[in-house]
């Protein structure tokens, strides 16, 4: 295996060299690059002149000399404002000021040198081209003053992506959607690091979705770049997006920041929830606060920078244990028992989602020629009682989710000559999130009258651990030869991954009546006693889903013309896994060669990307690419197959006599007990890694010397992407089925013998779906100088696809809803896909009302220092399906039935929101400052529907019952919508030095 993998790297390494690829300085993980071409008077081309790029913030320098074509290039420079100085015997040496160098960004900068016949000095200050001229790639880039400006809701700078064109928010909760395709399908890229949880699909800490808030402080961040469509080949491991974040660095002044963010329900609007309920509730409790700092500096002085940062969270949420009891409720002793008992257990309890992230970084300037750069981030995250809330949900059923992050990252960036340049990078992460149990009595659900009245106990998959350790090395080669910038370079990423996931090892209870549960035993109808054990010889729930990852890639930015470059890319990626360790021996799984200790290892994934950028006068730049993108494999779906081959899990429901009484659980499987058909996870033997093919064209025209426009048509169709199917079912047959009241539907009904007779749901892992998106974008932007900023960005778009998921791994739950209607007919539910948002609209601003800086007395005192900044979202609504409830079709699965022909065709409303930020801004002495801010998000306190009843029919009886109140228009019940937060106001004061 390792001599068929050191040829085909060999035989990649030589390709990627022959064919190099795209835009080497424009995609710079961590910084940019600047250059240009000068010439004298006449526009003659000068060779041999002398330019110095320096750094104004840091008075790091970088020394250079154009080339027979008088061209200058300058890679491998750290974001920030610089100034270009040209020197030449015989010329006056002019320097160009006031240049900001953003992120992923070639700054072009061009020199006329003055004819002189003594040492004269031009100081030129126009400000830098507000449009890229080299870039082919679509990307947008959220500067500082958004970042540091811009009002959010958590401080989790991530949401401002949302203001750029293309995206969306996913489906899923925490992650974002970009050109309608899932989002484990997308990249976040930190300091030039991987800052992916490869286990679960998202970020590293999977910030966002209901766990930790962020993962870094808002205040570390400088900027980042936000690639969205046919972007360098530099950049992979991604078929969505690959978001690229610059965090702070000290300079050669002292600065920091004091800060204190404040939310309370004394604040807020009452919820959507609370105003449908019946009667109506009063606003929830509710309490956030967010508080720390920042210091940044010198070391030394134009040599050696520091910057460190902390942000803590502290925000408790009440949750209410409410007991509903029927009306008709026995009184015979066991009932009253039992009652007693659950009312012992029915305190209500607090829950906390604590977090602390410290980030401390060094930059040191070795010589001219070599750069150091270290980064340490640390985050410790507690949700105290976060693994179940809810009002049935006892305190003994939950326990605290814990979330630890440790990201040590090192670049060295060296310039062995003007022409010669190289940057390596090593990474260590690690990604601990364990889940803990608050009680070591099994899981007890206890109903009565059909009703839920208290769940007590552990949960049933708890405790629970996945902890990812990282290796990560890269290292990159950048040369000049002429017209070509030519890069080529290596990535490696070792991910030791342990999950640890006991779902019902710890037993699980499910009692039809408080009787029954006070006599502890779930013998009654319907009643059952559910354990998991560990089959002999294996590892049980404990999986090694280990990751290692392999790239190779080269690129080319060929200058054909002054005003036109090509960018030319290849890449070649790999990504294997840990072996499972358990073959399934059942005779019929081999025969149709499904192999439960072998995951094909996707060896094809070379990826071309290539792009043009023209720019037919100084104001206008056409745009054109295309490339190949192989998305990841998320782990969770490795360790799944790993674990649920049948053998590692046995799971038994035990019910009549058998049963143990509460809240006892068997050591061992009991002797004699005859073991279930189980459902178990393969892969197809035929997976391949997500395949998207990405294409763009477009064009950016420059108004003024501050505001530009741009047009974008963006091509995205994914292949070979993710699903979970069950292979276990035979043809269907076409069975009309009766509606109640009158009337027929037809379903396509599958019989109820399995062809695997000694199994239930095989769920084969397939990399069979598919979708496709068509987008146009527009987008108005306003740099800021240092009044205003601004950014309208529309998108009208369309994504249709076949039901791609990788996330469905826990049958029975909430992951069967992921399933495609029909797994044999994947074409049946071709249509728009979960993230199809047809029209998005985003405005965001930054104003700083300046005017009265100048002003004296009542005037300045009252009218300086204010600012205003606001992000507004207009969108259409998100679709859904026509759900019938209860298995109609009989896959064994409840939750993927649809009325045929209705996926994703009805919509919720569209929605608008604004959220609005008030700051002034207090001078206190010298440069130290004291600014008071006050947000409001969601300002109009809109009805922000997420989601609505989507039932057409019960199937109940052998018959269709339908539902009367499927998309109500009204909205008055909460049953009927979900709604997303009313208006949310949050306090702060921040002082800056």
């Amino acid at each position: 295996m390792w001599t068929t993998f050191s040829r085909r790297l060999v035989i990649a390494v030589l390709v990627a060299g022959l064919a190099p690829s795209s835009a080497w300085a424009q995609s710079l993980a961590s910084g940019g690059a600047i250059e240009g071409t000068v010439t004298d008077q006449s526009s003659a081309v000068l060779p041999g002149v002398t330019v110095i790029i320096r750094n104004a913030a840091t008075g790091v320098s970088r020394a250079t000399v154009t080339d027979s074509v008088g061209v200058y290039r300058a890679p491998l420079l750290p974001v920030g404002l610089y100034e270009v100085t040209a020197s030449l015997i015989g010329f006056a040496t002019t320097t160009r000021l006031n240049l900001t160098l953003t992120v992923g960004r070639t700054l072009v900068i061009d020199l006329a040198l003055k004819v002189s016949g003594q040492q004269e000095a031009v100081m030129v200050t126009a400000e830098a081209p507000v449009i890229e001229s080299t870039r082919s790639q679509q990307s947008s880039t959220v500067a500082s003053t958004a970042v540091s400006n811009l009002p959010v809701n958590g401080r989790n700078f991530i949401d401002f992506v949302l203001t750029t064109p293309g995206v969306t928010r996913d489906v899923r909760g925490g992650d974002i959607s970009f050109a309608g395709q899932r989002g484990t399908l997308n990249s976040l890229v930190i300091d030039g690091a991987d800052n992916n949880n490869t286990f679960f699909g998202q970020t590293l800490g999977r910030t966002g979705s209901g766990r930790a808030p962020y993962q870094f402080s808002q205040d570390a961040v400088q900027e980042f770049q936000v690639n969205r469509n046919a972007y360098s080949a530099e950049y992979g491991r991604a078929g969505g997006a690959v978001i690229n974040v610059v965090t702070k660095s000290g300079t050669n002044v002292f600065h920091g920041s004091v800060f204190e963010f404040f939310e309370d329900k004394s604040l807020n609007a009452n919820s959507y929830a609370n105003k449908t309920a019946s009667p109506i509730r009063a606003r929830s409790p509710f309490r956030i606060n967010q508080f720390g700092g920042s210091l940044g500096g010198p070391i030394k002085k134009d040599k050696a920078f520091f910057f460190l940062s902390y942000d803590g969270q502290r925000r408790k949420i009440p949750n209410d244990v409410i007991l509903t009891i029927p009306s008709n409720l026995p009184n015979d002793p066991d009932t009253q028992a039992g009652l007693a008992t659950l009312r012992s257990k029915a305190d209500s309890y607090q829950l906390a989602r604590d977090q602390d992230v410290f980030l401390a970084k060094v930059d040191y300037q070795i010589n001219q020629k070599t750069r150091l750069t270290v980064r340490y981030n640390h985050q410790n995250f507690t949700g105290v009682n976060n693994e179940n809330s809810g009002v049935t949900n006892s305190l003994e059923h939950t326990g605290d989710s814990l979330v630890k992050t440790r990201t040590a990252n090192l670049s060295l960036a060296s310039v062995f000559s003007a022409t010669f340049f190289n940057e390596f990078r090593i990474q260590y992460a690690k990604d601990s999130e364990p889940g803990l149990a608050n009680s070591a009595n099994p899981e007890a659900t206890v109903r009565q009258g059909g009703a839920t009245i208290l769940v007590i106990g552990r949960n049933n998959f708890s405790p629970r651990e996945t902890t990812i350790n990282r290796v990560q090395f890269a290292d990159t080669v950048s040369l000049v030869r002429g017209a070509h910038a030519l890069k080529t370079g290596f990535d490696v990423n070792f991910d030791n991954i342990k999950n640890f996931f006991p779902g019902n090892f710890s037993g699980n209870y499910l009692f039809g009546s408080l009787g029954s549960f006070n006599r502890g035993f779930p013998n009654g109808s319907g009643e059952t006693y559910t354990q998991a054990f560990a089959g002999p010889g294996t590892t049980g729930p404990e999986t090694r889903p280990d990751i290692k990852e392999y790239t190779v890639f080269a690129q080319d930015e060929w200058r054909l013309k002054k005003n036109v470059t090509l960018n030319l890319g290849l890449r070649y990626d790999i990504q294997s896994f840990a072996q499972p360790q358990v073959k399934n021996p059942d005779p019929q799984l081999l025969a149709a060669g499904l192999d439960t200790s072998f995951l094909k290892t996707d060896k094809n994934n070379i990826a071309p990307r290539v792009g043009l950028a023209w720019n037919p006068n100084s104001k206008m730049v056409v745009r054109a690419g295309y490339g190949l993108f192989y998305g990841r494999t998320p782990s969770i779906m490795v360790g799944t197959a790993h674990s649920n081959n049948g053998i590692n899990v046995q799971t038994v429901t035990f019910t009549g006599n058998v049963v143990p009484k509460y809240p006892a659980s068997f050591a061992t499987l009991p002797t004699g007990i005859t073991l279930p058909n189980p459902s178990i996870f393969v892969f197809d033997p035929n997976y391949e890694n997500p395949e998207v093919h990405q294409a763009s064209a477009g064009l950016d025209y420059q108004l003024n010397e501050a505001v530009s426009v741009g047009a974008s048509y963006l091509f995205v169709a994914g292949r070979k992407l993710q699903r979970s199917t069950d292979i276990n079912i035979l043809p269907a047959v076409a069975t009309p089925i009766a509606i109640l009241g009158g009337g027929s539907v037809t379903i396509q009904q599958f019989p109820t013998t399995r062809p695997f007779t000694r199994f239930a749901r095989i769920i084969q892992f397939q990399s069979t779906a598919e979708s496709q998106y068509n987008g146009l974008t527009f987008e108005i932007k306003r740099l800021f100088r240092g009044k205003f900023q601004g950014n309208l960005a529309y998108t009208l778009g369309k994504v249709e696809d076949t039901v791609p998921d990788a996330t469905a791994v826990v049958p029975g739950g909430g992951d069967d809803a992921k399933f495609a209607s029909n797994p044999l007919d994947f074409e049946a539910d071709r249509a728009a896909g979960n993230n199809d948002i047809r029209h998005r609209l985003v405005a965001s601003g930054y104003w700083d009302a300046a005017y009265f800086k100048e002003s004296s007395g009542f005037k300045k005192v009252l009218l300086d220092g204010w600012a205003l900044s606001w992000i507004v979202t207009a969108q259409s609504g998100l679709a859904y399906s026509e759900a019938i409830q209860n298995d109609v079709n009989r896959d064994s699965n409840t939750r993927n039935d649809i009325v045929p022909g209705t996926r994703n065709s009805n919509r919720t409303p569209w929605t608008a929101n604004v959220d609005l930020r008030v700051s002034r801004t207090i001078r206190l002495s010298g440069k130290t400052r004291l600014q008071l801010i006050a947000e409001a998000f969601n300002l109009l306190n809109s009805t922000l529907v997420s989601a609505q009843r989507s039932t057409r029919y019960n199937f109940t009886g052998g018959v269709l019952v339908p539902q009367s109140n499927l998309s109500n228009p009204r909205l008055n019940f909460a049953a009927d919508a979900a709604a997303a937060d009313a208006r949310v106001v949050q306090l702060a004061a921040k002082i800056t030095f």
